[in-house]
């Protein structure tokens, strides 16, 4: 009975484990969209290292995150930088633990742990590389990525701090406008584009940006032009 305790104990925190790498993934895909954005306006910069070199208070320079990470966000590889981060990672999750004899034979008490990913060390040490404020990029990743409002807000701060995207590359998070062909089969064709897109496109300020991400989660908007 004792023994189908233990296991049963043993089964929820793997439950548990599990369910703390999924919340990880969120935060990570948010994180994923800063990255593309700032690629988006890199002009050249090798911006995988100077991420590898940003100093995070607090943190010792042999624990900063490599590289590696950065590359793969900007490829939105979110397993990738999971399995990164959890390689790199200090904080573990003890899943079960037992006793038994060590060598001068005394009961010692022995811990099965495993490696969680430590989001909020990659969340510190990207918002110092961006200068964005920890907690702001830390309320916008707890948003989510499909959240309206997160693109959004990721193309206005970084359009504070670097600029518009360099010609030729989407906005974080944004894929190429589609081309669509008239409803009627005709030879017109028009551009579907996200809000995100459109709000960079005209270049909206933060209030009209809001409104115009009210106006389309309430139905799809057609622009023609004037007859």
């Amino acid at each position: 009975m004792a023994q189908a305790t233990k296991d049963e104990l043993r089964r929820e925190r793997l439950r548990e484990y599990d369910a703390a790498l999924t919340a990880a993934r969120s935060p990570v895909a948010v994180l994923a969209l800063f990255a593309k954005g700032r690629e988006a306006r890199a002009g050249g910069e090798l911006l995988e290292e100077a991420f590898a070199a940003t100093a995070v208070e607090g943190v010792a320079e042999a624990d900063l995150l490599p590289a590696a990470v950065w590359v793969a966000l900007r490829h939105g590889d979110v397993d990738t930088v999971i399995e990164l981060l959890m390689r790199m990672s200090r904080t573990e999750f003890v899943l079960a633990a037992h006793e038994e004899l060590d060598a001068g034979y005394r009961l010692t008490k022995v811990e099965e742990r495993r490696p969680l990913p430590d989001v909020e060390l990659l969340l510190s040490q990207l918002a110092a590389f961006l200068r964005v404020p920890r907690d702001v990029v830390a309320i916008i990743s707890g948003w989510g990525a499909d959240d309206p409002r997160t693109a959004a807000e990721i193309e206005t701060l970084l359009e504070q701090r670097f600029g518009s995207p360099s010609a030729g590359q989407p906005a974080s998070g944004a894929v190429a406008p589609e081309v669509v062909r008239a409803p009627d089969g005709g030879q017109s064709a028009g551009l579907r584009m996200s809000s995100a897109e459109f709000s960079a496109l005209l270049n909206l300020a933060p209030e009209q940006r809001a409104v115009l991400g009210t106006l389309v989660r309430q139905t799809e908007i057609t622009i023609t032009a004037q007859g």
